[in-house]
């Protein structure tokens, strides 16, 4: 009674005297913290028990803070406890703030407004507040917050945000395991609501220590449930948050509805998580590094992952049951619509984390198998640390390669090493398919040029080397699709700039050999290529293969170390699939068939039409065994050859021509072409720049051993050539001849000039047939019914 007597007199006297509780309060926030207290009005009351309410409450932020204040209110109400004011404390209890704000902030050099200071001993309180002969303390015992803003602004992490809580309960905050229960949502967001709920640590303990942590957390979207999390712990030193170790479960239904509260996230779409970890604190001194003890990570479908466009993953699952173990990893999915699975494991979780942070500037193991597309890649060894050392397997049934390209019954190894960030070495290259047996080493070396561009240097060897079968699909020898139209970019194509300067932007040196090589039903041995890149001067010499009545020889150099890039080659015989000429020259696909090039040419110019407008030199190029498009030449011949040439594809025995090229023109001074049905000789010119025709031809139809030809002008272009009958008889009058084609058979002389007397396949043996009537013959051409 004497103790509860003597309580209640100097409560009594506390509360009446207003400026001294005042100065009371400010001066042990002072002393405990040394940061300012501001309040303003204040009105005290006995009944119906002890009890204080402040207008206008407002506590500084630490030095270099944002703002002045830390924690602004516009009111304070709580109860007062009697006994303590018998120790000189003042426990507030049921603590009731009216609309505070609140910033946690943490600078780049990791002080926190959190962190707070007490002053020394022989310091004053600031604004003249007189310091009481006996220090007293501030206790609050339980807080209640309705409609506060909470702002964080953390430099040293990186991270800044703002919620508003529509509740905050704070209750046994003077005892050993102070609770929490909060609800908010982010500033702005009303219906993103987190919910936060459990026990920490002690707050007003004479010595800092250790927290026990006991938190579950919800989240609800848009009135549904969105994920839950709880974590159990310690906080060794709560001040600085340093020296954690929890354990953490969180499920959540779909990641993206954390963005609702972390707006500048961009979070991946992954459906159905659920993580169970363990995370501690690995870190010394200044810098502290978060570390897994285990990890347990079940997710469902996965899409939108960030710098991996087309890839969606059926599901995830991740496990290291101890810190011992290697992680383990196991998904499957699609890439770029194509269906993958993916298992295998990584390096520890303090390996796996230490090389995430670093950019695999630390090392790893890894050992993963993917399966995709019938066939199989198995990866073991190191990366990162500044040096990665890989063994690769690969198997696959059919593997489909850029460029129509096609491998079958795939088997292949290599060593691979990655050193200093960009040097890539390829050793012990072993392939061997349907198609193709080689081996080899390539060296990538990044500033290895000179003056530090990229260097590759390597040697590829095929043992065989079967050209048509890569380049086959579904079955179809190379060649079989017809290839795309030219494309309408007109002369804004043309005029486009080519990308000459690629070749100042590396060096290189690749030797490539093979001694069996099928090129176009072809058959070679003893092939090489030796291509060098050295300051923008590309040149590939030799370019060589023997065949079978020829061989390929020739060379190609591009200059591109001067402000016009130079191109030229020289070619004794080269072959090449009639549709890729097509293509480079943005041309409609006439021809399809082995095609053989003899001559050389020299150009200059930085784009296509410069580049065909300073040709000069000499070309020829024939081709027997192939074929023709039959409504082309229709519409090169006129109506009077249709009959020879209808059809979408017409047999050629043989096709030669042969040309001189300067002055932006081709001129053809041999032009030979035979079919079974029809033979056409002539000669003329082509403007290179706008593919403008000038031709005079002689076509004539073949019917059994008869034949009827009559002299034709082609004018136009080479998509839309205009055929007309040529006045070349006496008097200048149009003539038809028919009779026998005569006895000499013109493919052989064709030949020889388009080749310039180089080897080269015979074309098959000409028909014979017995020779029809006349009026067939007039029938045939469509000149009667």
């Amino acid at each position: 009674m004497v103790v509860l007597g003597a309580g209640g007199m100097l409560a009594a006297r506390a509360l009446i005297d207003r400026a001294g509780l005042r100065e009371q309060a400010v001066a042990a926030v002072w002393h405990q913290t040394g940061r300012v207290l501001r309040v303003g009005a204040i009105q005290v009351h006995i009944l119906p028990y002890p009890s204080v309410s402040i207008r206008d409450l407002a506590l500084s932020d630490m030095a270099d803070g944002a703002r002045p204040d830390m924690l602004t209110a516009t009111g304070l109400e709580a109860r007062l406890a009697l006994l303590p004011l018998l120790r000189h404390e003042i426990r507030l209890e049921d603590v009731r703030l009216t609309h505070p704000d609140l910033l946690v902030e943490r600078l780049a050099d990791g002080r926190a407004n959190w962190q707070v200071q007490p002053p020394a001993e022989s310091d004053r309180p600031p604004g003249g507040v007189s310091a009481p002969a006996t220090r007293w303390r501030i206790r609050i015992g339980s807080v209640r917050v309705r409609d506060a803003a909470l702002r964080w602004d953390d430099r040293r992490g990186h991270a800044s945000g703002a919620v508003t809580l529509s509740r905050l309960d704070l209750s046994g905050l003077t005892g050993s395991a102070p609770s929490i229960a909060a609800q908010g949502n982010r500033l702005g967001d009303p219906l993103a609501v987190v919910t936060v709920s459990g026990q920490f640590g002690p707050i007003f303990m004479p010595a800092p220590s250790a927290w026990p942590v006991r938190l579950q957390a919800a989240l609800r979207v848009d009135g549904r449930e969105a994920g839950s999390a709880t974590l159990e712990g310690s906080l060794a030193d709560p001040a600085r948050l340093r020296g954690y170790d929890v354990g953490v479960h969180a499920t959540i239904g779909q990641l993206t509805d954390l963005n609702r509260l972390f707006v500048h996230a961009n979070l991946p779409d992954i459906h159905e998580i659920d993580l169970t970890t363990r995370v501690v604190e690995l870190g010394r001194g200044d810098a502290p590094m978060p570390g897994l003890r285990q990890v347990r990570l079940r997710t469902g479908a996965i899409d939108g992952l960030p710098l991996a466009g087309g890839l969606t993953l059926d599901h995830l699952a991740v496990d290291a049951p101890t810190p011992a173990d290697h992680v383990a990893i196991e998904t499957a999915g699609q890439y770029a619509g194509r269906p993958f699975a993916l298992h295998g494991t990584v390096g520890t979780p303090a390996e796996t984390l230490a090389a995430v942070r670093s950019d695999l500037g630390s090392p790893m193991p890894l050992d993963l198998v993917l399966d995709a597309a019938g066939g199989s890649l198995h990866v073991g060894g190191t990366v990162g640390g500044g040096q990665s050392a890989l063994d690769t397997h690969l198997t696959a049934g059919r593997l489909a390669l850029p460029g129509e390209v096609v491998l079958d019954h795939l088997t292949a190894d290599a060593h691979l090493e990655v050193r200093n960030g960009g040097d890539v070495r390829l050793s012990g290259l072993q392939l061997a398919s349907t198609q193709t047996s080689l081996d080899g080493e390539l060296s990538f070396l990044r500033h290895g040029g000179t003056d530090g561009v990229p260097l590759l240097n390597g040697r590829i060897h095929a043992s065989r080397l079967d050209i048509d079968a890569l380049r086959a699909v579904d079955g179809a020898p190379a060649g079989a699709a017809p290839a795309p139209s030219p494309s309408s970019g007109g002369d804004s194509a043309d005029a486009a700039p080519l990308p000459f300067e690629r070749l100042r932007q590396a060096e290189g040196d690749l030797d490539l050999t093979a001694d069996q090589m099928r090129l176009y039903g072809e058959d070679y041995h003893t092939a090489a290529a030796h291509l060098v890149l050295r300051g923008g001067r590309l040149t590939i010499d030799p370019l060589h293969a023997d065949g079978s009545g020829r061989s390929l020889d020739g060379k190609l150099s591009v200059d591109a170390s001067g402000p016009v890039p130079r191109v030229s080659a020289d070619v004794h015989t080269l072959v090449l699939p009639a549709e890729w000429l097509a293509k480079a020259f943005d041309m409609a696909p006439m021809l399809r068939g082995s095609l053989q090039l003899v001559g050389s040419v020299q150009t200059e110019g930085s784009d296509r039409a410069a580049l065909r407008a300073g040709l000069g030199g000499h070309v020829g190029l024939s081709m027997v065994k192939g074929q023709i498009d039959g409504n082309t030449l229709g519409r090169l011949l006129g109506p009077d050859a249709a009959a020879a040439t209808r059809g979408t594809s017409v047999a050629l025995r043989c096709l030669g021509v042969h040309m001189t090229l300067g002055d932006g023109r081709a001129a053809l001074d041999t032009i030979g072409l035979q079919t079974f049905r029809l033979t056409v000789t002539g000669h003329g010119t082509i403007g290179l720049a706008r593919q403008d025709l000038d031709l005079h031809l002689m076509p004539q139809l073949l019917i059994g051993g008869t034949g009827a030809s009559m002299p034709i002008m082609v004018a136009g272009t080479l998509l839309a050539p205009q055929p007309r009958p040529e006045p070349a008889g006496p008097g200048h009058r149009f003539m038809l001849t028919i009779g026998p084609p005569g006895s000499a058979d013109s493919c052989p002389d064709t030949l020889k000039a388009a080749r310039e007397e180089q080897p080269g396949p015979a074309p098959d043996a000409a028909p014979k047939g017995k020779g029809p009537k006349v009026m067939d013959v007039l029938r045939g051409l469509g000149l009667f019914r």
